[in-house]
C-alpha cells in the first residue's frame, strides 16, 4: 500500500487543496518580505545589519527546524502537524503586522518559521498519502506548482500590497488565507491511520543539535563578511556548526528512533533524489541572488521591470510542472529527471556570457530555458524521494525534501554571493579601476560580468554533477525499492 489514507473518489482532490493553500501561503511570504524589506528598514530607521534578520531569523529557524517537524508528524500525526503550523504561521503573521519594532518583527518571524517548517515538512506526505502511487508523480507536480505560484505572486503582490496599503499588510494577507484553510482542512483531512505512528518517539537531542549546526553554518557564512572571515566570531560560529554535526551524528547512530534515519542513505533511490535536489537548489540559487544585480546595474533595467523579468523561471515551472508530473507516471523518473537537470545545465551555461547591453527580454529568455529544466528535474524527483520509503517513513522524507530545498537556497546564496564579490573586485583591481564606493556593487560593469561568468560557470558544473547522480545513482526500478522496506516497518505498515 502506497499512502496510508485509503483512496475514495474526490478525497485525494480535496487534500490536494488544503495542502496547496499551505504551500502558497509560505511560499507567497518569502517574495513578499523580500520586496517589503527596503520599505520597513527605513519605516523602523534600522541599519540592515539588524534588518536583515526580518529573512535571516524566518530562514534559519525554518531550515532548522524542517527534519524535526518531519519527523514530530510521523509520532503525532500529519494531519494534526500540519494544521498546527499552518494556524501558527497565520497568528504569526498577525504578529509581524503589529510589530511595533524591529526586535519585535524579528521574533515574529522566528514564530513564523516554526509554522512554516511544520507546514513545508508535511505536504508531501499527505499528498503521497492520499495518492495512488500511479498519480504520485501527478500529484507532487501540481503541488512544484503551488510553490512556484507563490514564488511568482510574492514580488508581484509584496510589491503593489506594500506601494498602496504599506509593509505591513504584506503580513495580514496570510491571515484570512490560514483563517478560511485552516477549519477546512481539519474538516476535510482525514488523521492516518495508527499504524503510520504507533511506537514512534520524537528525538529531542537530535533536533536541538541539528538545529544549532543549520544555524550556526547559516549565521557564519551569512556574517562572515562583515565580521571578517579570520575573526573570532566567524571562526568560532563555524567551527561550533562542525562540532554540533559530528555530535548529531554521533546521536543519531546511537538512539532507538532517531530524528534521521541515516540507513535511509543506504537507499540509492532515497540517496540519489536527495542529494541531486540539493546540488540543484544549490546550482539554482546564485540566479535569484544575482540576476536583480545584472540587470539593475549592468543593463540598467528599472527595479519593477527587474521582477517583472526574473519570474521567467517560477512562471515556467508553474505551467510545465504537472505535465512533467503526469510524464512520471508514465515513463519513470531516471531519465525525465536526468533530462531536465542536463538542460538546466544548459540553460545555466548560456549565462557564463552575459551581454554588457542589449535587450533584457533576450535574456529573460535563457532563464525560461533553465525553468524548463527546473520543471522536468522537480516533478520526477520528488516521486521517486517519496516512491523509495515505506509510509511510515513520509514524515521525515517530507522534511528532507523541503530542507535540501531551504538549505540549498540559503548556502547557495551565501557562497555565491561571497565568491561573486571577491572575484568582482579582483578583477576590479585588474582592470586598474578606483577602489568602487559600496564595495563590489560600485564595481565597473565589466568587473561584474567576470563575477558573473565566474558564479555561474560554478552552477552548471554542480547541475552537471547532480545530472550524473541522478542518472548513475538512482535505481532503474524505484518502485520495488520501496516496495521492500526492512521487516519491521514492512510489518508495522501492515498492521501485523
Amino acid at each position: 500500500m502506497d499512502g496510508a489514507v485509503p483512496e475514495d473518489g474526490g478525497y485525494k482532490w480535496k487534500v490536494l487543496a488544503v495542502v496547496g493553500a499551505g504551500v502558497f501561503m509560505v511560499t507567497l511570504d518569502s517574495g513578499i518580505v523580500n520586496v517589503a524589506l527596503p520599505v520597513l528598514t527605513r519605516e523602523f530607521n534600522a541599519p540592515l545589519v539588524l534588518a536583515q534578520w526580518v529573512v535571516l531569523g524566518y530562514v534559519l529557524c525554518i531550515t532548522g527546524l524542517l527534519l524535526p517537524a518531519g519527523r514530530l508528524a510521523d509520532v503525532l500525526g500529519r494531519k494534526e502537524v500540519f494544521l498546527a503550523g499552518f494556524i501558527l504561521f497565520g497568528f504569526s503573521s498577525a504578529l509581524c503586522g503589529l510589530a511595533p519594532t524591529v526586535q519585535w518583527l524579528i521574533a515574529a518571524r522566528v514564530v513564523q518559521g516554526i509554522g512554516g517548517a511544520l507546514v513545508q515538512a508535511n505536504t508531501g506526505a499527505l499528498l503521497t498519502q492520499a495518492f495512488p502511487a500511479r498519480e504520485r508523480g501527478r500529484a507532487l507536480g501540481l503541488n512544484s506548482s503551488f510553490v512556484s505560484a507563490g514564488l511568482l505572486s510574492g514580488p508581484l503582490i509584496g510589491g503593489l500590497i506594500t506601494g498602496y496599503l504599506g509593509w505591513r499588510w504584506a503580513f495580514y494577507v496570510n491571515v484570512p488565507i490560514s483563517l478560511v484553510a485552516a477549519p477546512v482542512g481539519w474538516y476535510l483531512l482525514r488523521a492516518a491511520p495508527s499504524r503510520v505512528s504507533r511506537d514512534q518517539r520524537f528525538d529531542p537531542l537530535g533536533a536541538l543539535l541539528f538545529l544549532l549546526t543549520c544555524s550556526c553554518l547559516l549565521l557564519g557564512l551569512n556574517q562572515g563578511e562583515t565580521w571578517g572571515w579570520t575573526s573570532p566570531q566567524t571562526l568560532g560560529t563555524l567551527g561550533l556548526a562542525v562540532l554540533s554535526a559530528v555530535a548529531f551524528v554521533y546521536v543519531e547512530k546511537r538512539v532507538s528512533q532517531p530524528m534521521i534515519d541515516l540507513t535511509l542513505f543506504r537507499n540509492r533511490g532515497f540517496t540519489a533524489a536527495t542529494l541531486s535536489a540539493f546540488l540543484g537548489f544549490l546550482a539554482l540559487s546564485p540566479v535569484v541572488l544575482l540576476m536583480p544585480f545584472y540587470y539593475q546595474l549592468v543593463l540598467d533595467v528599472p527595479v519593477y521591470q527587474s521582477g517583472l523579468l526574473l519570474i521567467a523561471i517560477p512562471a515556467t515551472t508553474v505551467f510545465l510542472a504537472p505535465i512533467s508530473g503526469l510524464l512520471s507516471d508514465r515513463l519513470g523518473s531516471r531519465l525525465l529527471a536526468t533530462g531536465g537537470l542536463l538542460l538546466e545545465a544548459v540553460g545555466l551555461a548560456t549565462l557564463i556570457v552575459l551581454p554588457q547591453d542589449g535587450p533584457a527580454a533576450l535574456v529573460a529568455l535563457r532563464l525560461v530555458l533553465v525553468g524548463i529544466g527546473v520543471a522536468l528535474f522537480q516533478s520526477p524527483n520528488s516521486s521517486a524521494l517519496f516512491g523509495s520509503v515505506p509510509p511510515s517513513r513520509l514524515g521525515i522524507v517530507g522534511g528532507f525534501q523541503a530542507l535540501t530545498r531551504n538549505l540549498g537556497s540559503s548556502l547557495g546564496q551565501a557562497i555565491s554571493g561571497v565568491v561573486w564579490s571577491a572575484v568582482v573586485l579582483a578583477a576590479s583591481a585588474a582592470l586598474g579601476a578606483p577602489d568602487p564606493d559600496g564595495g563590489a556593487i560600485g564595481a565597473p560593469p565589466e568587473a561584474m560580468l567576470v563575477g558573473f561568468s565566474t558564479v555561474f560557470a560554478g552552477s552548471t558544473l554542480l547541475v552537471l554533477i547532480a545530472a550524473g547522480v541522478s542518472l548513475l545513482v538512482r535505481p532503474r526500478r524505484p518502485a520495488a525499492v520501496a516496495a521492500e522496506p526492512p521487516r519491521a516497518e514492512a510489518l508495522a505498515a501492515a498492521g501485523d
